[in-house]
């Protein structure tokens, strides 16, 4: 019979592999994220959800911008077609003032700039968001994009788009996220250690 009293006793200077570290998690190779105690997994799953919901988004209003696009070269002709039937039959005034023409025009061409505009800012706002970049960029044009909600249009998707964004990009451990891909980690860094959190 051994005269140890406790066979089980590990050596000494021998540590426990089941001890649990206190250090800072490590995920990924060299230059891989490293996360403390602190962090926890928050809403960083949902950002390229996010990501894509804007590029969609970006597209609809892309189709807005073209339709009025359409109507500002359109409607020009269309008042000046009522005005030359107006005084086929010898109303005077004639019903359209010339000037309406170039309004219109004007007018309409301004706000399929301007939507073409947002459009294009937001498809590109989701494509960074995707990667953790330009958050702050991301956070404006769901801001911006709350514009189109006088047009009707697209009205519904914005308004949903823009709170479920700016809860998810407001999120903590998002702008955590964020400030990973700041200092050079890319973004299948980033999910790895922040999805690998319970």
């Amino acid at each position: 019979m051994s005269d140890d009293p406790n066979p089980f006793a590990r050596p000494s200077g021998e540590s426990n592999p089941y001890t649990p570290s206190s250090s800072a998690a490590s995920i990924g190779g060299a230059g891989a994220v490293r996360l403390s105690e602190v962090h926890s997994r928050g809403m960083v799953g949902q950002i390229p959800i996010l990501g894509v919901l804007m590029i969609v988004q970006g597209v609809f209003i892309t189709l807005m911008g073209l339709v009025f696009g359409g109507y500002a070269f359109a409607m020009p002709m269309i008042f000046r077609s009522i005005r030359e039937d107006a005084a086929k039959q010898g109303a005077n005034p004639p019903p359209m003032p010339q000037e309406m023409e170039l309004g219109m025009l004007i007018g309409l061409g301004v706000a399929a700039v301007c939507v073409l505009a947002i459009a294009v800012f937001t498809i590109w706002a989701g494509v960074r968001v995707i990667k953790f970049q330009s958050r702050t960029f991301a956070i404006v044009m769901l801001c911006v994009g709350m514009l189109m909600c006088l047009t009707c249009y697209c009205a519904p998707t914005q308004i949903a788009l823009s709170i479920y964004g700016l809860i998810v990009l407001l999120n903590g451990p998002v702008t955590d996220a964020f400030r990973f891909a700041e200092k050079g980690h890319s973004a299948r860094e980033i999910q790895q250690a922040f999805l690998s959190l319970p």
